[in-house]
């Protein structure tokens, strides 16, 4: 795959999964009752919801900037574990959805490898 190929690839899963990340986080930081009840179902607290929706914002924010798309795509991946993992064992809601984004930000983070932060020495 050329690089402005790769490139264009990068962008549109980036924004796409960025834009969703966005919208999926901020009800998880202002839960609603509704969100509450949905995180202590699957036995976590109100705290629990912010922190997550916190972490989903921050990664959907990382994955729009391209030297930090990579990292944004590994915390992405290890949320969406999580999600997995919440659904199935809990067997409340499918894991079919947060495999899509795992896989979609897995893509983003192999796409975004060559781009991430250096340290310079």
């Amino acid at each position: 795959m050329s690089s402005k190929v790769k490139n264009i690839v990068a962008w549109i899963l980036s924004m796409l999964t960025g834009l969703y990340m966005l919208g999926s986080g901020y009800p998880k930081v202002s839960p609603s009752e509704g969100m509450v009840r949905r995180f202590e179902n699957w036995g976590y607290s109100a705290e629990f919801s912010t922190i997550i929706g916190v972490l989903e914002i921050l990664s959907g924010i990382l994955i729009f900037i391209p030297k930090t798309a990579f990292y944004g795509g590994v915390l992405l991946s290890i949320l969406m574990l999580g999600a997995i993992y919440t659904h199935l064992t809990t067997g409340i809601g499918g894991p079919m959805f947060a495999i899509i984004i795992l896989l979609l930000a897995l893509a983003i983070a192999y796409l975004r490898f060559d781009d991430k932060l250096s340290i310079k020495k």
